[in-house]
């Protein structure tokens, strides 16, 4: 198999390791580099999941995913959108990264173009060179503001292009698109008859006074949308490895055969157990987002008193991605040195794009005393000091 240059090691988990390593011989270390919560994953999913386990769910479950969580996922959509999606509509799969991979694979063609906006989620430039090694990656770099210009968009756009790969709310940045950014976005691939990919994992973490917009809203796409998103954020359930898509039918059906092949199926039992998601009020979202928006308002009133940070607060989300350019180094580099002399693990914001080389990603989703003590030591850093 030919490995792209884009399916390298993935930065967020190689400064982990190092963390890892560090911790291991003693150090003191402040993880603020993966992005997994620090909360619990509901008592219902746990307990319903366990009975299912009891229950003889243990065995094979249809490809495309359990029937009754297929069903219950369409219904949730169609409340949220208006639309009118069916079981056939969705296909779970294990982790969100496999319902974007699917997607991807299942409209791309050699010599297709597709649009990514940077920064971007580490893995989706393997995850597209994997899916299909001769498509054109064209990127559409944010402002500094994290805010899409339209021009560039416009610009992006051609006859070749394949599809748009969203991610909104945006991991490394924060961001939340527009009403106004998601039309223009929604405008374009229909004019240039593009497939839209949305991941929107992050949709239930938006801080007060943000609301997210989704693509599912907009009927006029929706035979060319695949809308992929899970629990992992929402649920704390990164290890459970619990992820969906709904969308175009045709697409959703070349999904299913890719994972005839690969996952033969999801998890029967954590299938069966996340039923209870959509059977349980989820009362635990609202502290959850609170805490984590008390956190990013400590985090960001702390981080722009320093010499050597620039930041925008974030809208959404567990992650803030700060500019270090005045540090004068690049962001590997800081980010080494920045774990070797206070422990703090971070991102280097390369990882993101190669635009992004002067910016970190911090991962909030630690207790508050932790992220208070990151504070205290990032006010005592200087680079090369």
């Amino acid at each position: 198999m030919h490995f792209a240059k884009e399916v390298g090691e993935s930065l967020t988990y190689k400064f982990a390791q190092a963390a890892g390593e560090m911790k291991a011989q003693g150090r003191e270390i402040i993880s603020l580099g993966l992005g997994e919560p620090d909360f619990s994953t509901p008592n219902y999913v746990i307990e319903a999941t366990i009975k299912a386990m009891q229950d003889g769910f243990t065995h094979y479950s249809a490809t495309q995913g359990w029937p009754e969580l297929r069903r219950l996922i369409a219904e949730d959509c169609n409340k949220a959108y208006g639309s009118a999606y069916t079981m056939n509509d969705v296909i779970v799969t294990p982790g969100i990264k496999s319902a974007v991979y699917f997607a991807l694979a299942a409209v791309l063609e050699p010599g297709d173009e597709i649009i990514l906006i940077s920064p971007y989620y580490v893995s989706y430039p393997a995850m597209l060179k994997l899916a299909e090694p001769n498509a054109k990656i064209v990127n559409v770099t944010l402002n500094s503001d994290f805010t899409l210009d339209p021009q560039k968009l416009r610009a992006a756009f051609n006859a070749n292009t394949r599809a748009i790969l969203v991610n909104t709310p945006n991991n490394p940045t924060g961001m939340v698109l527009s009403k106004e950014e998601v039309e223009l976005i929604v405008e374009l691939s229909q004019e240039h008859d593009a497939y839209v990919i949305s991941d929107e994992v992050y949709e239930k973490l938006t801080y007060s006074g943000q609301k997210h917009i989704s693509f599912g809203l907009y009927e006029q796409i929706r035979d060319r949308l695949v809308i992929c998103s899970g629990y992992s954020k929402s649920h704390a359930m990164t290890g459970w490895r619990l992820g969906y898509a709904v969308g175009a039918h045709d697409v959703i059906a070349r999904m299913n055969k890719l994972q005839q092949h690969i996952n033969t199926n999801t998890c029967t039992f954590i299938q069966v157990g996340a039923c209870s998601i959509y059977k349980n009020e989820p009362d635990h979202i609202a502290p959850y987002v609170a805490e984590l928006e008390r956190r990013i308002d400590y985090f960001d009133s702390e981080l722009n008193k320093l010499d050597y940070i620039k930041a925008v607060k974030p809208k959404a989300g567990f992650f803030y991605f700060v500019d270090i350019s005045a540090a004068g180094v690049d962001s590997n580099t800081f980010c080494a040195d920045l774990l070797k002399k206070t422990g703090i693990a971070s991102t280097p914001g390369v990882a993101f794009g190669p635009e992004w080389d002067d910016h970190v990603r911090f991962s909030i989703a630690v207790p508050m005393e932790t992220l208070e003590r990151a504070v205290g030591l990032l006010k005592a850093y200087r680079y090369g000091v």
